[in-house]
């Protein structure tokens, strides 16, 4: 094999094209592949049958964004939520946490939240109010943002 016209010995195939007709593959469905190669030369003989691909999607979003207000007071802000119906086929590896300081601009607070449950750790301003998001991490990607959840940084009244 002469290796300076190898370019891969990776095969990708856009997920949407095996969801699609004729394939209708979903979650958790098994692929099995045979593979040939073609160059310039002709086409290679068909490989043996490979197995153990797995369809897996990005976990759905979380849900239940709650302000934590055993938490919650004028300097820093408490969040929980729960994970959303579907993992994608993938354990869930971390959460990222956004907020939004009524600017329209999404900064990342933490995107390494190893539970489901978040305190700031930036400085706020009381009574402010910011807008959270949470986003869940599975081996395929990051979900689609939770809802948001707007909170008023301030502490209960005595």
């Amino acid at each position: 094999m002469d290796s300076d016209f190898l370019t891969s010995r990776r095969c990708v195939i856009p997920l949407l094209t095996l969801q699609a007709n004729p394939y209708d593959l979903v979650q958790g469905d098994e692929v099995e592949a045979i593979v040939t190669a073609t160059n310039s030369y002709g086409e290679s003989a068909a490989s043996e049958l490979g197995s153990g691909a797995v369809i897996l999607l990005v976990p759905s979003s979380p849900v239940g964004l709650a302000d934590n207000t055993a938490i919650t007071n004028a300097a820093r802000i408490g969040l929980t939520w729960n994970d959303g119906l579907n993992t994608g086929g993938s354990p869930i590896i971390s959460y990222r946490v956004t907020y939004d300081q009524s600017t329209g601009t999404w900064t990342t607070l933490d995107s390494n939240v190893l539970t489901r449950s978040y305190t700031t750790t930036v400085v706020l301003t009381p009574g402010a109010y910011y807008k959270f998001r949470v986003e869940a991490l599975n081996s395929v990607g990051y979900s689609i943002p939770s809802a948001d959840l707007e909170i008023l940084c301030a502490q209960q009244p005595d």
